[in-house]
């Protein structure tokens, strides 16, 4: 710090001194000061901190992720458990046919043609089987089986684009049609014979009583159910046969004796030949070999 004075000459003197504990008390002063709003200034921003944490959205819930307070297993327990001896019965699995049948199917159908034909040159069928299932029914010995798929028949047919005095001209065409079809046949199982093997399911429930005989025990109960893993039927196609007759629709003269036609309606019937099949266990046979001949002294 400086200080002014005025001497006798009219000059002004210039004293310096040192006031550093002053200076220093003041500064410890105003370090103070700033310290305190500074920890003033946290604590609001920690507190503001936390009541926008209160009311701010869980954003696990917001997602969808489950929170600790969601719904889990707890408290596991797990016993150790006894295991039975294995048996090896004298048996093989193999499919064993349920059933073959023949199945005649009436199937009626128009066909669009892309140009008008004036004859069907050539007509080739085949069958694709989408669906076979074999449903049982209230009898043990009878079942129900549904079928579906459809009919690839494909045409070859010749058009009529020009036509002279002596002659109709054209090109060959063809065209695929997709014919669809189902049924419902019933099969019966003969009595001696291999049947399905379908094993039904079943669950029970119960109550306990309280101690007085007067009611259930509401806060306990007694469950149990058995599911049985049964194999499936299925079935195989073995042959397929038709019979059919084709009529043109529409027709339209195209010379004397010709005529063109742009449809064709369908008339099949249809007869298929499937095999209903299950694997089954089927119990081997015991061979015993032949008794040994006495033996004789010679």
């Amino acid at each position: 710090m400086g200080k002014h004075s005025e001497s006798k000459e009219g000059k002004f003197k210039i004293e310096y001194y040192c006031d550093d504990d002053k200076h220093k008390d003041k500064h410890d002063h105003k370090d103070k000061e700033k310290d305190k709003d500074k920890h003033k200034h946290e604590h609001k921003h920690k507190h503001k901190d936390e009541h926008e944490h209160k009311h701010k959205p869980d954003k696990e819930h917001e997602h969808g992720k489950p929170s600790p307070q969601s719904c889990g297993v707890e408290n596991v327990r797990v016993f150790g458990s006894s295991t039975e001896a294995a048996l090896f019965p004298k048996t093989i699995k193999v499919p064993v046919t349920l059933a073959e049948i023949s199945v005649v199917v009436c199937v009626e159908a128009d066909i669009q043609l892309e140009k008008p034909a004036l004859e069907i040159i050539r007509a080739w069928k085949s069958v694709i089987l989408e669906q076979c299932e074999l449903v049982p029914t209230f009898n043990p010995y009878v079942a129900k089986l549904f079928g579906s798929g459809f009919i690839r028949k494909n045409i070859e047919y010749a058009t009529a684009d020009r036509v002279s005095g002596s002659a109709v001209c054209g090109d060959i065409r063809h065209i695929s049609a997709m014919i669809p079809f189902d049924f419902c046949v019933g099969i019966t199982f003969p009595a001696g014979g291999p049947s399905l093997q379908l094993t039904p399911d079943f669950s029970s429930s119960g109550e306990l009583g309280n101690k007085g005989g007067t009611g259930a025990q509401l806060n306990l109960g007694l469950f149990g159910n058995r599911q049985v893993y049964n194999e499936k039927p299925y079935c195989e196609l073995v042959y397929s046969e038709f019979t059919e007759l084709d009529i043109g629709q529409d027709l339209k003269k195209v010379k004397a004796a010709e005529h063109a036609f742009s449809h064709v309606r369908e008339k099949i019937v249809l007869n298929l030949g499937l095999k209903v099949l299950q694997d089954q266990q089927v119990p081997l046979p015991v061979v015993t070999p032949p008794p040994k001949p006495p033996y004789t002294c010679k």
